[in-house]
């Protein structure tokens, strides 16, 4: 009787907080060189705005950020490099964001720029005030700089501890807003600063790490069982250790729990309630008619070529589509890279034969197919270079019978799945990849044997590994 009780309290809780969840949302990073990503080789990879996208896209892949950084930008509107003057600031103001994370202070430490400290807090407000006035009404966060680990470029370490700090504890007093604390948070990587003010792409990864961690208000993804769906399996997990000390459950707040499983943890659940975790793309193929197969989850629609026929009754979840293992393929743009990060492929096949393929990276590697000879699943992602082997399974999937099948890899493990249970699996720490678009229904360079003849049906990619 006291976990029925226990289950009705928590799901009538769930519901309220449920009621508050709202959409992903659209990120400015507001800043200067930190911000830009300045002495990072590939900072559109891997400066820390660009990384806390990937972050976040791992809890919504609708989350998006856009870098407004200035290299050399102040605060002050006095400094030698006024924010405001920037067009970034323009910029940033004309995507009327949701979210705003602001990062500037670094530069104001200089002495020249530091003689108009008086109007630090004046100026810091007239900014914030501007982003606040959007018709977005955006949420605002402000940040403590992180440490200057060397007095390098006129940046001064103590005025920016003993001064801008204070300052910024003040501000976010006088509008009430957010607080993120880099300089805590990057007060022990000195070693990520090679000139002592600017991170490398690791110590922009570990500002993207603290920053995600307020913006999602959760430690890890609510997904429990691993599955990209929060649904009532995970609630059953959470029910269970109501009130209880499991670390596996103990998801809010960040960075460090709390020791107990309870409403903090059930609001994260509620916020993801019935959402696929990390689903960067899906192709339904549901379509009646037409030369395009839609995305569902985002903008990645794919191109008929040849003269596959839209099969509107005969899929396992509505439509399929039917190919005729001769020059029928569907093409898509760019979707994901396996070489960057964990990630999964799902579809829904039936027929096909030995040697045909179901998804494939242009250039690169047949991401699902089947064997040649005996039909097996097997995958061609392998790691890059001589000493890499596919993955091949022991499981026919050209019987004629519908099955499910997929790759998963966690930056560890390959894992094939048919129909949900895993058919094989090694250890594999890296994958060769592309930014090149995806296939359907045809191997990685249109080799004629590779064209399937059957129907495909509901293809889905995510960028974390999937236990279905």
């Amino acid at each position: 009787m006291r976990r029925v009780i226990s289950y009705t309290l928590i799901l009538a809780l769930m519901v309220g907080f449920a009621a508050d969840v709202t959409d992903a949302k659209l990120v400015a990073c507001v800043g200067d060189s930190i911000t830009y990503g300045s002495g990072i080789a590939d900072r559109a990879k891997d400066s820390y705005p660009a990384q806390l996208g990937r972050l976040l896209r791992e809890f919504d892949p609708q989350w998006q950020t856009q870098n407004f950084g200035v290299s050399g930008a102040t605060l002050l509107r006095k400094g030698d490099k006024p924010y405001v003057q920037q067009s970034a600031y323009n910029q940033a103001l004309a995507a009327k964001p949701d979210v705003v994370i602001i990062k500037l202070g670094t530069n104001d430490s200089k002495s020249w720029n530091w003689v108009y400290k008086e109007e630090f807090v004046s100026d810091y407000l007239y900014l914030i005030d501007a982003f606040a006035a959007l018709p977005s009404a955006p949420e605002i966060w402000i940040c403590k700089p992180v440490p200057a680990f060397t007095d390098n470029f006129g940046i001064t370490n103590a005025v920016i501890h003993d001064e801008v700090i204070p300052f910024i504890d003040e501000i976010a007093q006088q509008r009430d807003v957010g607080v993120i604390d880099l300089y805590t948070a990057l007060s022990g990587a000195a070693g990520l600063f090679p000139d002592g003010i600017h991170p490398n792409a690791q110590g922009a990864g570990m500002i993207a790490e603290a920053i995600v961690d307020v913006l999602i208000g959760l430690r890890a993804l609510p997904d429990f069982n691993g599955d990209a769906k929060v649904d009532f399996r995970d609630f059953a997990r959470l029910a269970q250790s109501w009130l209880e000390n499991d670390p596996m459950l103990d998801i809010a707040p960040p960075p460090d729990v709390d020791g107990i499983v309870d409403y903090r943890d059930l609001a994260g659940l509620a916020e993801y309630w019935l959402k696929e975790i990390g689903l960067v793309a899906h192709w339904p193929l549901d379509e009646r008619e037409g030369e395009v197969a839609g995305d569902n989850a985002a903008d990645h629609h794919g191109t008929l070529h040849g003269d596959p026929v839209w099969q509107p009754e005969d899929g396992v979840i509505a439509g399929a589509l039917l190919l005729d293992g001769l020059d029928d393929y569907v093409s898509t743009a760019y979707v994901s890279n396996p070489a960057e990060r964990p990630f999964s492929v799902f579809a829904w096949i039936k027929g096909g034969a030995p040697g045909q393929v179901v998804v494939a990276q242009k250039d690169e590697a047949n991401w699902l197919g089947a064997a040649p000879v005996e039909g097996y699943l097997m995958t061609g992602l392998k790691f890059p270079g001589r000493s890499g082997a596919p993955v091949v399974s022991q499981t026919v999937v050209t019987d004629g019978q519908w099955h499910r099948i997929g790759f998963a890899w966690d930056g560890s493990h390959r894992m094939l799945y048919v129909d949900d249970v895993v058919v094989a699996e090694d250890t594999q720490d890296s994958l060769g990849g592309s930014r090149e678009g995806l296939y359907f229904g045809a191997g990685y360079g249109l080799q004629p044997e590779t064209f399937w003849s059957g129907l495909i049906d509901d293809i889905r990619v995510y960028n974390r590994a999937v236990s279905p």
